[in-house]
C-alpha cells in the first residue's frame, strides 16, 4: 500500500509537470508570428514556430521583411 502512494503521488506530479513544458511561442496568434518573422526573418524561433504550425509566412503576399536596417550597425553608404 505504501508503494501505491508513492507511484499515485509520482504520477500526479508528472502529470502537473509535463503541462509546464509548452513552447514560448504557442499562445501567439498565427498573425504575431508572421509579424515578428517580417523584422527578424533569420531568428530560429520564429522559423521553428513557422514550421511547426506549417504557417508558410514567407509565401504570403502582404510579407515583408525588414531586414535592411540594423540599428546597432547602419550599413555604409557607396558614394560615387
Amino acid at each position: 500500500m505504501k508503494y501505491f502512494a508513492n507511484l499515485l503521488v509520482l504520477l500526479f506530479s508528472l502529470s502537473i509537470f509535463s503541462s509546464s513544458f509548452a513552447e514560448i511561442y504557442d499562445d501567439w496568434p498565427d498573425d504575431a508570428i508572421c509579424t515578428w518573422l517580417e523584422q527578424k526573418p533569420d531568428h530560429k524561433g520564429y522559423l521553428a514556430e513557422n514550421e511547426k504550425r506549417v504557417l508558410n509566412c514567407f509565401e504570403r503576399k502582404d510579407f515583408s521583411p525588414r531586414n535592411d536596417f540594423d540599428f546597432f550597425e547602419p550599413k555604409k553608404q557607396i558614394y560615387m
